[in-house]
């Protein structure tokens, strides 16, 4: 009886809810009909009105018994012709709050049809009125000025207010096509609108000197500077969908060198997968879909981009193995290896939290069947090799490091043991166990290191340049420079600060750093896979290094803000273990076309890459039986100019604790 009386009031309450879905759709259709009906009652006075209009404004000729007369015989059938005119276009049914050049082409259409038709009527029926051809096209003007009032009096209402609007940020305007104008529409007819147009800017030298939507195209970009003076801008608004890399970095440049805000509209393709409606595709621009610009879009340089093919072709039918798969790169290239279709893909990461979420991407490309989940710490040698004996790998990337240069400076026990030992442990499973390729993931901080990161991050490149020369597998590694929108990457830094409107930390305003998107690591990770042959670095050719202090200064512009004056910068001092400037490649080092556009390989071998092996197993032991400063001991005997570099900062260690957190201006 329960489960019944359950059931009856399911059913009850599914037939209210239903019996109020159909009153609200009556009641929706209704207000249509009546709106609608309203419009074309409105249209059809209007009319009426014009007629009454034109007839008496040609009463001089006719005389006013004359007008009188006219107008009690024809009203009648001038308004059978305007509401016939109406009914064919439909122009009741038009929006009057978003009328487009369409609705004024309909208001011609009808004016014209019903104005020949009424006065072919009249010359056929009343010809005795002797109705001049002049009431016709004077009661055709009046007409489209009343119809034409009624459809676009919101739009021009609207354009009034906007125009008398003092308050918005006074902006420039990038881009004089069609996503500028479409921008500029919307904002000159919203008088809510936070922005105030003050003029557009165009590298187009035909649109120099004309006028759109009451602003003029003052020249090229090259002219931001001196307009943005004139007109007292303060912001930029670029709106460019299709500008390459190399064309929205000369915007961003011109911006930072004028010190205004910037904000930009996305891609086209982006904009075409927001704005989509149902299946159709649409690109249509609203000042909604302006963002600050995109990390990589601050980089001085092409970005290079991976090709899915190449992908496709390295990982098909094979068993991939990708450690560090929670983290930023990992999660990236596991990414782009499941959507490539391997035979199976292994995900290793001793985080669960980023372990889950990059099974869970994988996954849902490649099927949960073809991806396996390793929860497992790199220092458990015997449970990697029971992963490498059970699975077989052929392809291994291994990505899982300990990255945080300061962190690493507190805890250099434990950069030795997880990145050194822990890179010796995968790489000797992947020697023992036949696979074909495996790519370390390196740092241009392993460069004639001054940090305890960079120092292991050194040990696991020698280490890979012994394992190369002995068995079949082709060892090789990458050595990036900062990741762009990686966790823990300075630029992260920067835009969480500015977004809690904190003072920006930079080390030194001498810093220069060099960066790569996270695409183009994952490319530069790849290339090695297919081109390695065994023992080699490959490097990424990344142009000029950046300037920090530069590129704090920008990103604060992008985010809406003007340098020093909306938000500060402040100089911490270089701290343990960082440098004015970061490098590729030693003095050892010669880096050579690799055959791949923008990859450079280095081939020499290092002469401590020799007997590395037996040197971390020396370490492992010590570290297991809690010699710690016999490690460090160690390791400034194998490599003496690290310990030089460090000399003046060794006093300070315990200090670091405190000073950490200032160490994100050159990290």
């Amino acid at each position: 009886m329960q489960s019944l009386s359950a059931g009856s009031a399911i059913r009850e309450k599914f037939w209210r809810a239903d019996g109020f879905a159909r009153v609200a759709s009556s009641w929706l259709n209704t207000v249509r009909v009546s709106r609608s009906g309203a419009v074309l009652s409105a249209e059809v006075l209007l009319a009426g009105i014009s007629y009454v209009i034109a007839d008496f404004a040609i009463a001089p000729h006719a005389g006013t018994a004359g007008a009188f007369e006219i107008l009690r015989e024809t009203m009648g059938f001038a308004l059978f012709f305007r509401l016939a005119a109406l009914l064919w276009t439909q122009l009741y049914r038009r929006s009057v709050r978003y009328a487009t050049a369409t609705d004024l082409i309909c208001i011609g259409k009808a004016v014209f049809a019903s104005e020949l038709a009424l006065a072919a009527f009249c010359l056929w029926r009343l010809p005795a009125l002797h109705i001049s051809a002049s009431l016709f096209i004077v009661d055709a003007a009046f007409l489209l000025i009343l119809w034409g009032g009624l459809c676009f009096g919101t739009r021009i209402f609207r354009a009034y207010r906007s125009a008398a609007n003092q308050k918005g940020r006074r902006a420039v305007i990038i881009g004089a096509g069609d996503a500028g104008i479409m921008l500029l529409r919307e904002i000159a007819l919203d008088p809510s609108s936070t922005f105030r147009p003050m003029a557009i800017l165009d590298d187009d030298a035909s649109k120099w000197g004309r006028t759109i939507w009451g602003l003029p195209v003052r020249g090229g970009i090259a002219a931001l500077a001196s307009v943005a003076a004139a007109v007292k801008a303060e912001e930029v608004l670029v709106c460019i969908p299709s500008a390459t890399g190399t064309q929205m970095r000369t915007i961003i440049d011109a911006c930072r060198r004028a010190e205004l805000p910037v904000c930009t509209l996305p891609p086209i393709a982006e904009l075409v997968r927001h704005n989509c409606r149902g299946d159709k595709p649409s690109a249509t621009v609203s000042r909604r879909d302006l963002r600050p610009p995109r990390i990589e879009d601050l980089l001085d340089r092409e970005l290079i981009r991976v090709d899915p093919e190449e992908t496709r072709k390295l990982v098909e039918d094979q068993v991939v193995l990708v450690t560090g798969a929670g983290g930023s790169i990992g999660s990236e290239l596991s990414r782009q290896i499941a959507a490539a279709g391997p035979r199976k893909l292994l995900l290793l990461d001793k985080s669960e939290n980023g372990l889950f979420y990059a099974n869970l991407e994988a996954s849902e490309k490649l099927g949960a069947a073809g991806v396996r989940p390793v929860l497992a710490d790199l220092l458990d040698r015997e449970r990697i090799r029971r992963l490498f004996h059970s699975e077989r790998p052929s392809l291994v990337f291994h990505a899982a490091a300990h990255k945080h240069v300061a962190m690493m400076d507190l805890y250099p026990r434990e950069a030795i043991r997880n990145n050194a030992i822990g890179t010796r442990n995968v790489a000797e499973a992947a020697l023992e166990f036949g696979a074909s390729r495996f790519v370390n993931i390196s740092t241009d901080k392993a460069v004639n290191p001054r940090n305890w990161m960079g120092l292991s991050k050194k040990i696991t490149e020698l280490c890979i340049q012994e394992l190369s020369e002995l068995g079949d597998t082709r060892f090789s590694s990458v050595r990036f420079g900062n990741v762009a929108g990686s966790s823990g990457s300075v630029l992260r830094l920067f835009w969480e600060r500015i977004e809690r409107r904190e003072a920006i930390r930079v080390t030194d305003p001498r810093a220069t750093r060099f960066f790569m998107s996270v695409p183009e690591a994952v490319h530069l990770i790849l290339r090695a896979a297919a081109l390695g042959n065994g023992g080699e670095t490959f490097i990424l050719d990344m142009g000029e290094p950046v300037n920090i202090c530069e590129l704090a200064k920008t990103m604060m512009l992008c985010s809406g803000l003007r340098p020093g004056r909306d938000l500060k910068i402040v100089f911490t001092g270089l701290q343990p273990g960082e440098k004015i400037d970061e490098e590729l490649w030693d003095e050892r080092e010669h880096p050579v076309g690799s055959g791949s556009d923008h990859v450079l390989v280095i081939r020499e071998r290092h002469p401590l890459a020799d007997g590395i092996g037996k040197e971390i197993a020396r370490m492992e032991d010590l570290l297991a039986r809690g010699a710690e400063t016999d490690v460090l001991d160690h390791l400034y005997s194998l490599f003496p100019d690290f310990r030089w570099s460090r000399a003046p900062f060794e006093q300070e260690t315990p200090a670091l604790q405190g000073t950490m957190a200032s160490s994100v201006g050159a990290a």
